[in-house]
């Protein structure tokens, strides 16, 4: 009896994790937007050059030369799609001060400007990085479904920070162009995961499946690179909005052509859903990201208002107070 009891819950347990694993995420689109730079950079500061960023311990400085090629790299991509800067090539800029004796990485603006003259750049940009990861260790009381009774199972808490310090100086005036202190930070505690993987770990199956610790810094230094890059560069501003599932079948035609990017066709979907079901909010929200992923933001405007008065969501608020802003740009 004991036995059939735990392949009964062990059963249990495989069908909900096959369950929830076949629900997959939602479905959702992305709307694009192009932004001017934050700061206002006179555009005769064309040509620009890129330091080695410092910092204080072994490890800082490793993850600062990291973000400094980082940087470049990404600082190329933004100016082969909106032209406006021209890169001077890192190699390049360290055979020119190493032929002077100067270090490539530099943390002063009167360094800065030497190295910015010789290289007969308009603009260098230099910083430093600092990066902190730690890992400690949690108990947490989960239930124990083949002693039906509670238990205290220890695991893994990781927290890493990110932090890049960027500056931008007027190589001919020597003037600060841009002063950007960036942070960003991951804690595990906050990141956690759902789905079967999540029901196990609170169940105490498994390990702590937490990403690598330099993936993770990795991927805040980009985020620090991005966010200095908005500040300084024309961008392009991402929104992902999950698609509504609706009242009725259409609006998941709809939705799957909208993942495939026929959003005329996904529109037809909604528009046939609302004429069956006009108090379908779903189907009106829906209706509004395909006008504004192509563009057409009082069209949209109009759809995320009637979602909002069949249903006043917050998420159809904000979507109809972006493209009033959009609009107004």
């Amino acid at each position: 009896m004991k036995t059939l009891t735990y392949l009964s819950i062990l059963g249990g347990l495989a069908f909900s994790a096959a369950w929830i694993a076949g629900c997959g995420p939602e479905k959702a689109i992305e709307i694009r937007y192009e932004r001017p730079a934050e700061y206002q950079i006179s555009p005769q500061v064309r040509r620009v050059g890129i330091a080695e960023f410092g910092g204080q311990s072994s490890r800082d400085r490793q993850w600062s030369q990291i973000a400094s090629d980082r940087l470049a790299a990404a600082l190329d991509v933004y100016n082969r799609k909106y032209n406006r800067y021209e890169l001077v090539d890192r190699k390049r800029l360290k055979a020119i001060l190493d032929e002077r004796d100067l270090q490539i990485a530099i943390s002063d603006s009167a360094s800065a400007d030497t190295a910015g003259k010789l290289a007969k750049v308009d603009a260098m940009i230099y910083g430093s990085v600092k990066v902190t990861a730690r890992d400690d260790r949690g108990t947490r009381t989960v239930f124990n479904p083949l002693s039906r009774s509670m238990k205290t199972v220890t695991y893994t808490k990781r927290y890493c920070l990110g932090a890049v310090n960027f500056t931008m100086d007027d190589v001919k005036t020597g003037k600060t162009l841009a002063t950007v202190a960036t942070t960003h930070e991951y804690d595990s505690e906050k990141d956690k995961k759902s789905g079967a993987a999540g029901i196990g770990r609170a169940m105490g199956f498994g390990g702590d499946d937490l990403p690598p610790t330099d993936q993770v810094i990795s991927r805040l230094i980009d985020e620090c690179v991005r966010e200095f890059l908005s500040k300084v560069c024309p961008h392009e501003v991402v929104v992902t909005e999950k698609l509504q599932s609706g009242k009725s079948k259409i609006v998941s035609t709809g939705n799957k052509l909208a993942v495939a990017g026929d959003y005329e066709e996904a529109l037809d979907c909604y528009q046939q859903a609302l004429g069956q079901r006009p108090d379908d909010h779903g189907a009106a929200f829906n209706a509004g990201l395909m006008h504004e992923a192509l563009g057409r933001g009082k069209k949209a405007e109009e759809f995320y208002d009637m979602a909002f008065r069949i249903k006043p969501s917050e998420k159809y608020v904000f979507a109809r107070k972006r493209v009033r802003v959009e609009g107004a740009k």
